[in-house]
């Protein structure tokens, strides 16, 4: 974090500590684009220099754009320090966890659907395993006699010459 933030975090918990209504002046100050609030938007740009700048200088909004990113992501890190999940972060997985829900009912009545059908048709899942290994076996002895009588045609038709 720098140490921008940090000055200008302390110095605003300092003022927290005096009333909950700063907090929520500040969250609006930030929606409002750091604007709204004199006394916060004062105290930040002392402590990110902007108070040094001359407000219509070319650097000043390039210096503002600058202080306030880095504002937003020290704020960010701060707050994920303290466990807190930014909002938009915590619907979009509120959201994600929604959809996924409403896939597993899906599935879920899907394999109940194919579990009846199943039951229905008297097919059981062993049975089918033991019909497919048997038809395997059977398409290899098959296999096995065409290969012995491949071998013996190819015996009788080029007998083996012998010196």
């Amino acid at each position: 974090m720098d140490k921008h933030f940090l000055e200008f975090w302390g110095n605003f918990l300092i003022h927290v500590a005096k009333g909950q209504k700063q907090l929520e002046d500040m969250t609006r100050w930030i929606h409002q684009g750091f604007s709204g609030f004199e006394d916060l938007t004062e105290t930040f740009r002392k402590f990110y220099g902007l108070d040094r700048l001359t407000e219509g200088s070319p650097d000043y909004l390039k210096t503002l754009e600058k202080a306030q990113k880095a504002f937003q992501n020290s704020l960010k890190d701060y707050l994920s320090l303290l466990g807190v999940v930014p909002k938009e972060e915590h619907l979009a997985l509120v959201k994600k966890y929604e959809e996924l829900k409403e896939e597993v009912a899906t599935q879920e009545a899907t394999i109940k659907h194919l579990r009846i059908l199943l039951t229905e048709k008297g097919i059981d899942q062993g049975e089918v395993i033991i019909g497919f290994q048997e038809l395997v076996k059977k398409q290899s002895d098959q296999f096995q006699k065409l290969m012995g009588g491949m071998a013996q045609f190819f015996q009788k038709s080029f007998p083996t010459v012998k010196e």
